[in-house]
């Protein structure tokens, strides 16, 4: 098994309504390759942010379908966008990643 950098396994925060919700509860959602497994995005959660001294304490794993989108000019469907892959990452009690939601 080949160890991936962290930046290729955790590919950004998603920031909804919902999400922020489940960040009130100590939850947040990344979005992360699809290859990847929940030990990996736990690692590489760890590894990211190790300054904070954040501990994953669990780590659920959604695969998001992609999309059809289509063009207003013509009839039918056109395209799609990519499916790709969800993480909700619960922390250990009285945990916070600082800056993700931004001063809120």
């Amino acid at each position: 098994m080949t160890t991936r950098a962290a930046s290729e396994v955790v590919i950004g925060p998603v920031i909804t309504e919902r999400t922020y919700l489940l960040y009130t509860q100590g939850r947040y959602t990344f979005r992360v390759a699809r290859t990847a497994t929940k030990t990996e995005i736990k690692k590489a959660l760890e590894e990211q942010y190790e300054a904070q001294g954040i501990r994953v304490r669990d780590v659920n794993t959604v695969s998001m379908r992609g999309k059809t989108r289509r063009n207003l000019r013509r009839i039918g469907p056109v395209g799609h966008t990519s499916a790709w892959k969800k993480a909700i990452v619960t922390l250990g009690e009285g945990q916070k990643i600082e800056g993700l939601f931004g001063s809120v």
